[in-house]
């Protein structure tokens, strides 16, 4: 078997997974820092994106069909390749998992700025309260 390289890879798509599950850690405990500006601006970005992933949806499920190429055995084979190719198969990840994986990456990654926006909040809520006890 011959490993999947590229941006839609497995191994690709695993990465950006793991780095966005490492970002939002990173967040949550305080680890990593950014403007509230960059945050919301990151949020907005990470927004968009998600909603132009999840509005491939309905293309998606078209492609998970079984293409109707015929009972020809050449006709079967590109049938089985087109199905391998959406889904996965001896040597392909399938577009559709990564798409699934990406979806994840893009979540993790809003959730993570969206850990990092509470942060500031928490902290202007705290040296607000600071201010007024003086």
């Amino acid at each position: 078997m011959i490993p999947q390289e590229g941006v839609w890879s497995q191994a690709s798509m695993q990465a950006m997974t793991d780095s966005a599950k490492q970002l939002s850690a990173a967040a949550s405990s305080g680890g990593f820092k950014v403007s509230k500006e960059g945050a919301q601006a990151y949020i907005s970005a990470l927004q968009k994106a998600i909603d132009d992933v999840r509005g491939m949806d309905l293309d998606l499920l078209e492609i998970q069909q079984e293409t109707k190429l015929g009972t020809s055995p050449d006709g079967q084979t590109l049938s089985r390749y087109n199905n391998e190719t959406a889904l996965g198969g001896a040597g392909t990840a399938g577009l559709v998992p990564a798409i699934d994986q990406l979806k994840t990456a893009l979540d993790d990654a809003k959730a993570a700025m969206e850990a990092v926006l509470r942060n500031y909040e928490n902290v202007d809520s705290s040296n607000a309260s600071s201010f007024k006890a003086h």
